[in-house]
């Protein structure tokens, strides 16, 4: 049985993987690394957008999505926030990649 993923988790989910691109993630590639499909990720992008925590750059004939400091400011409180609560709660996995 497959949890359901809560928005905060999504929008970090995005985040993490328009970092790991360092500024040239596209749509397809962000929907595959977040494991989502394009119609459902365009407005959660568009959201990140409006939120400042992501920026668009269109670039010849496609848009590429870069995180700004905001995003990378969102994502370090997310991670604390996200280790505070399971040290409530030891039963849950962390995800892949958490640092602490």
């Amino acid at each position: 049985m497959t949890r359901r993923r809560e928005p905060t988790d999504l929008c970090a989910t995005i985040l993490e993987v328009v970092r790991t691109y360092e500024g040239e993630a596209r749509v397809t590639r962000i929907s595959y690394g977040a494991g989502m499909p394009v119609d459902r990720l365009k407005p959660l992008l568009a959201r990140l957008i409006a939120a400042g925590l992501l920026r668009a750059r269109a670039d010849e004939d496609r848009t590429c999505y870069e995180i700004t400091p905001r995003g990378h400011e969102f994502l370090t409180v997310y991670w604390k926030l996200k280790g505070f609560t399971e040290s409530l709660d030891p039963g849950r996995r962390r995800p892949p990649g958490f640092d602490g």
